[in-house]
């Protein structure tokens, strides 16, 4: 399992509940959420299942990159470090983000 900076929590899917309400509702991503659960489409939840949730920091914000973008830009547009991004989105090398992918952003963290 992934180290979850933050902790997790387990939300258990009730009807109606879609990953996409559920990284909503946790200030989290799709992403984030499926890289802690074996969930092979993401159009297939069901009721009374068990998700895991990576938490986010405090203070954090959901972007979403946009066309020319790097993990540089994006921290230093947000006053973050590149750091940060890698970590709390749980990237791995090359570190490679494309447009549309929603990023968890935090405050610089010392």
């Amino acid at each position: 399992m992934l180290p979850a900076y933050f902790g997790t929590l387990t939300h258990t899917v009730s009807p109606g509940d879609s990953l996409f309400n559920i990284a909503k509702k946790y200030n989290t991503t799709i992403e984030n959420i499926l890289k802690f659960n074996d969930i092979p489409n993401i159009n297939m939840i069901r009721t009374g299942q068990q998700i895991i949730v990576p938490m986010s920091p405090p203070e954090s914000i959901l972007y979403t990159v946009r066309p020319g973008d790097s993990l540089y830009n994006i921290a230093l547009r947000h006053g973050t470090f590149v750091d940060n991004l890698i970590r709390f989105n749980y990237l791995n090398p090359p570190y490679i983000i494309y447009p549309g992918q929603q990023l968890i952003v935090t405050a610089s963290l010392k």
